[in-house]
C-alpha cells in the first residue's frame, strides 16, 4: 500500500451555527423537607452563635498582639445523604466568595457535604436577607424565597482550621512543622503583587517560613508553601483574610535503579557511524528529569552542552542516572533494536535536558508545579521559536481520587500556554515498585489487582498525556530465566502499570495510552516471589559509561513514557504543521488495545468498558498508522477555533455561542460499492483547557475547566437540520446537569465513558452503506467556569481544538484516499500537495 500524509481539512468544510436554545430548566437538588418557621429561627441562631465565636477569635488574636482578620470564614453543611446548594451561597457582588466544597463520611458511612464560605466586614446582612426572605416571603408559585438554599443548609459555624483542609483527614497538621500548600483568594480587581504582599506580610507577622521564589498562579488562585504546625496556621487563619483551603506539601518518590553492564565499545561505535543527525531541525524533545550525562558517545552529538539546563541550584550532570537513561531512550527507542539493525538511524528531533530532579533529595517537599514551570520557560530561552514537546517520569504519591493539586494544575497551565501554541506534555502514571514488600500481594494478583494502584500525581492534568505500560517482552530464549514464568502474557499490561480504577465513576480516564514498560518473572521464592531481569527490560545509554560499561536497561513506565516521547517527537518533526493538540490526539487515535488486553479485561457492558479503559487507557499507538493515510485508511485533521460563550451587550449573563458542523467531503461512491463489508470510523477530539485549581473547582463539574467540548456524528436516518436539533437537546440536558438521551449505543466506547477530561475518542463499525450517509460532524460546548466565574470576563475567551477522523477498511482493493483528496481539490480548486512513499 502507498502511505500518504493525512488530510488537512480546509476551512472551508466547517461551519459555524450559533446555538439556540428551546428554553431553560435545571437538575433538582435532594434537600430535606423542612418545617420552615422552625427552620429559619434554627438557622438564624446558628448564624448568630457563629458570629460571636469569629469576634472570639479575633479578640484573641488581639490579646497575642497580633492583627486580626476583618472578615469572617462560615462552614456550611448539609443533612447527611442530602445535597448543599452550594453556588447560592456566593454573592460575588457583595465580596461574599465560596472557598470550598468536602464531602466527608459521617460516623455512619454516610456522606455529608460541607462548603466554606468567605463574609467580608459589614456583609453579613446579605445572607440574613436571604433567610429573611425564606421566612416571610414567597414567589409567585407560593414557594418561599431562597427555599432550596435555605432547606439544604443542616448547621452553620465559625469555620475552623478543619473546614479549610481539602486534602486526606491523616494528613491533617499537627504540633511539628511541616511543609504545607496555602490557596489564597485573588481577585482580578486588585494589583496581584499587592495581594501577594499582603499574604505574605500576615506569614511574616507570625514568623511563618515560606518559599518566596515557588508561588504558584491560577485563576482566583494562589499556591504558597509554608513551613508550620497547627497552632501556626490556626494564628494565620485568624489573622488572614485571603484563605481559601490548605493541602499537605507534596513529596516526590525515589527512584528504583538496577545497574545493568553491557558488552562491547564495538556495538558503541557501530551505531554511532549508523547516526543521521539533522542539527536544523525545529522539532525538540525536552526531558525533565535528573540531569544528563551527555558526554556518553551516543548522546553527546546530539545533547550539546547549550541543549541543558537546571531549576534546583545544582549542575547539569546526572548522578543518579534515570534522566541519562530517559534521554537514551527518548532518542534511540529501545536501543536493542537500533544495536541489532544495520540501517541508517535518522534522528530528526533535538534533544534537551532540564535537570528538575536533585541528587539525595527525594524526601524534600517542594511546590513541583513551580519548579515544573520553571524548567519549561528554561527550555524555551535554551530552544526560541522551536517546537517543545515535554517529557516527565517524575511522580508524587497517589493521587486522590484524580483530584487536581498545584502540580497537575501547573501541567494544565502549561499545555494550555494561556490559550496560545499548546504545548504537548507527557507524564508517566507512577509504577508499582515494592515487589517483595508493599506491592508483593498486589504482583501476585496480576492483572486485577493493579487496579488497587491508582495514578500518581501529577498525571491527572486534564492536558497532559499520560503513559502507562504494556509489554511484549517475555524473553522466551533467555537462559537465565528458562526455568522461571513470567508475570504478564505477550500483550498484557506490565506489573508495574498503575490504573485510574479506584477514581470515582466521573473521574478522567487515565493513562490514555500504553508503551512498553518491560515484565517480571517468578523467582519460586516464597519469600521474594518476584523480580525483574536486564532481559525483560529495554536496553538504554548509562550514566555511568566512563567506568562500568556503555549501557543499562530501563523499565516500567519512565521506559514507557520515554518511548512514547521518541513516538512524538517523529509525528511533530514529520508534520510541523500540526498544533500539540494534533500530536495528542493522533497518539490516542492511532491506539488500539492488544488481543491479551482485551482477554485481561473483556467488555459486556460499558462498565466493563470503563474498567478496560482505566487499566489500558486507549491501547498501544500504531506508528505506522498515526504517520500514514493509505488507499484503505484515510485520516482527516480539521484545527479549528471555537468561541464557546458569548455575552452581548444587554446579556445579564453568558450562555453557549456556536456549534461548528463539519460535512466531510465523503467517499459516499466507494462506501456504497462496499455495502455490505464492515468500515470503522474512529473520530478523536483533543483540545487543552485552562484550568482552575481549588476544591470548588474539582467539586462543581464546571469550575475546574475552562470550557468542555463534545462531538457527535449523524446517524443514518438524520439530516442536517434533524442532526442540529437532536445537539440541542444534548447541550440543553448538559446546561441543565441533566442526563441527557444518546445514541451511544453505536459506539463502541459510548459518551458516558468518552465525555472526561479534554480529549474524547470512539469508533463506530459499521457496515460500508450504513457509513455512507454518516459524514455529518459536530464539535459543541458544554459549561465551564469561562461561563459561570463572569467576575473574571473570560466568557468571550475562544478555545482551539484538534478534530481527527478516520476511515479504515481491510478491504485492499478500495481507494478512500484519492477519492477523497480529488473532492476536496474540487471544492477548494486548490491541489493538495501530498508525499507518497512506497
Amino acid at each position: 500500500m502507498n502511505k500518504y500524509e493525512h488530510i488537512i481539512i480546509p476551512e472551508i468544510i466547517k461551519e459555524a451555527i450559533k446555538y439556540s436554545p428551546r428554553g431553560s430548566g435545571g437538575g433538582d437538588l435532594s434537600v430535606p423537607v423542612r418545617n420552615r418557621k422552625a427552620h429559619a429561627e434554627y438557622l438564624q441562631r446558628k448564624f448568630d452563635t457563629a458570629i460571636v465565636d469569629d469576634a472570639n477569635v479575633k479578640q484573641q488574636m488581639g490579646a497575642i498582639s497580633l492583627p486580626a482578620r476583618s472578615g469572617v470564614y462560615l462552614e456550611f453543611a448539609s443533612a447527611p445523604t442530602y445535597d448543599l446548594a452550594s453556588k447560592s451561597l456566593e454573592d460575588q457582588k457583595a465580596g461574599i466568595r465560596l472557598l470550598n466544597i468536602r464531602q466527608v463520611k459521617t460516623e455512619d458511612n454516610q456522606e455529608q457535604t460541607f462548603a466554606t464560605i468567605y463574609i467580608p466586614h459589614g456583609k453579613e446582612s446579605r445572607l440574613l436577607e436571604k433567610l429573611h426572605k425564606y421566612a416571610t416571603e414567597e414567589l409567585r408559585n407560593g414557594k418561599p424565597k431562597n427555599d432550596t438554599l435555605f432547606r439544604s443548609i443542616e448547621n452553620i459555624n465559625v469555620a475552623l482550621l478543619k473546614a479549610l483542609w481539602t486534602d486526606r483527614h491523616e494528613d491533617f497538621p499537627t504540633d511539628h512543622n511541616d511543609w504545607y500548600e496555602v490557596w489564597i483568594r485573588t481577585s482580578v480587581t486588585e494589583n496581584t503583587a499587592n495581594q501577594y504582599e499582603r499574604f505574605i506580610d500576615s506569614l511574616q507577622n507570625l514568623n511563618i517560613r515560606f518559599k518566596e521564589d515557588s508561588v504558584l498562579t491560577f485563576p482566583e488562585r494562589a499556591v504558597f508553601l509554608v513551613y508550620a504546625n497547627i497552632d501556626a496556621l490556626t494564628k494565620l487563619l485568624g489573622c488572614s483574610d485571603q484563605l481559601a483551603e490548605l493541602r499537605k506539601g507534596r513529596v516526590l518518590t525515589g527512584f528504583l535503579f538496577d545497574e545493568y553492564r553491557n558488552e562491547q565499545q564495538e556495538w558503541v561505535e557501530d551505531l554511532r557511524a549508523r547516526l543521521q543527525f539533522n542539527p536544523n531541525t525545529n522539532s525538540v524533545i525536552c526531558v525533565l528529569d535528573s540531569g544528563v550525562n551527555n558526554g556518553h558517545p551516543l548522546l553527546a552529538s546530539i545533547i550539546p552542552e547549550s541543549n541543558c539546563g537546571s531549576v534546583v541550584g545544582e549542575g547539569l550532570a546526572d548522578r543518579d542516572g534515570h534522566g541519562t537513561r530517559m534521554c537514551g531512550t527518548v532518542i534511540y527507542g529501545d536501543m536493542s533494536s537500533c544495536i541489532a539493525s544495520t540501517q541508517q538511524i535518522q534522528i530528526d528531533n533535538q534533544v534537551g535536558s532540564i535537570k528538575l530532579y536533585p541528587h539525595d533529595l527525594s524526601n524534600r517537599k517542594e511546590v513541583w508545579g513551580f519548579l515544573t514551570e520553571q524548567a519549561v520557560l528554561t527550555s524555551e530561552i535554551i530552544f526560541p521559536r522551536k517546537t517543545i514537546c515535554y517529557c516527565m517520569a517524575i511522580t508524587a504519591e497517589d493521587s486522590e481520587q484524580g483530584k487536581p493539586t498545584s502540580w497537575s494544575g501547573a501541567v494544565d497551565s502549561i499545555a494550555y500556554n494561556n490559550g496560545d501554541t499548546g504545548r504537548l506534555f507527557m507524564v508517566s502514571s507512577g509504577n508499582i515498585r515494592e515487589i517483595d514488600d508493599l506491592d508483593k500481594e498486589i504482583v501476585a494478583g496480576y492483572p486485577d489487582k493493579n487496579s488497587l494502584r491508582p495514578i500518581q500525581n501529577p498525571a491527572q492534568a486534564w492536558n497532559g498525556l499520560t503513559f502507562g505500560a504494556f509489554t511484549n517482552i517475555v524473553a522466551i530464549h533467555s537462559s537465565n530465566l528458562r526455568n522461571y514464568d513470567r508475570v504478564a502474557p505477550i500483550g498484557g499490561i506490565s506489573p508495574f502499570s498503575r490504573t485510574s480504577s479506584l477514581w470515582e465513576k466521573g473521574a478522567l480516564i487515565k493513562p490514555e495510552v500504553m508503551f512498553e514498560g518491560g515484565n517480571l518473572y517468578k523467582t519460586n521464592d516464597s519469600q521474594f516471589p518476584f523480580s525483574s531481569h536486564p532481559d525483560l527490560e529495554l536496553i538504554t545509554a548509562s550514566k555511568n559509561y566512563q567506568i562500568s560499561g556503555y549501557f543499562d536497561t530501563i523499565n516500567a513506565t519512565s521506559a514507557a513514557t520515554a518511548l512514547a516521547a521518541n513516538f512524538a517527537g517523529k509525528l511533530q518533526a514529520r508534520y510541523p504543521h500540526l498544533w500539540a493538540e494534533s500530536i495528542r490526539g493522533i497518539m490516542v487515535h492511532s491506539a488500539k488495545w492488544t488481543s491479551s488486553m482485551e482477554i485481561q479485561f473483556p467488555v459486556r457492558n460499558r462498565r466493563d468498558m470503563e474498567r478496560r479503559l482505566r487499566h489500558c487507557g486507549y491501547g498501544v499507538p500504531s506508528e505506522e498508522r498515526a504517520f500514514y493515510s493509505t488507499e484503505n485508511g484515510l485520516t482527516y485533521v480539521a484545527q479549528e477555533i471555537i468561541q464557546p460563550f458569548i455575552k452581548e451587550q444587554g446579556d445579564t449573563s453568558p450562555k453557549i455561542n456556536e456549534m461548528h458542523f463539519f460535512e466531510l467531503p465523503w467517499p459516499r461512491e466507494v462506501l456504497e460499492q462496499l455495502a455490505e463489508t464492515n468500515v470503522t470510523m474512529r473520530v478523536t477530539l483533543s483540545y487543552f483547557i485552562e484550568p482552575a485549581p481549588g476544591e470548588i473547582g474539582w467539586k462543581d463539574k464546571y469550575r475546574y475547566a475552562s470550557c468542555g467540548l463534545r462531538f457527535d456524528v449523524n446517524k443514518e436516518d438524520e439530516d442536517q437540520r434533524a442532526f442540529q436539533l437532536r445537539i440541542n437537546k444534548l447541550i440543553e440536558a448538559e446546561e441543565n446537569e441533566e442526563r441527557g438521551r444518546n445514541d451511544s449505543i453505536r459506539w463502541l466506547i459510548g459518551s458516558d465513558n468518552r465525555n472526561k477530561g479534554s480529549i474524547h475518542s470512539d469508533e463506530l463499525n459499521l457496515t460500508a452503506a450504513q457509513l455512507a450517509v454518516c459524514n455529518l460532524i459536530v464539535v459543541y460546548p458544554i459549561g465551564g467556569w469561562w461561563k459561570t466565574r463572569t467576575n473574571l470576563k473570560q466568557y468571550n475567551n475562544k478555545l482551539r481544538y484538534s478534530l481527527i477522523v478516520s476511515l479504515d477498511t481491510p478491504v485492499e482493493s478500495i481507494d478512500f484516499y484519492n477519492t477523497v483528496k480529488t473532492k476536496i481539490e474540487t471544492m477548494v480548486n486548490i491541489p493538495i500537495e501530498i508525499s507518497t512513499n512506497d
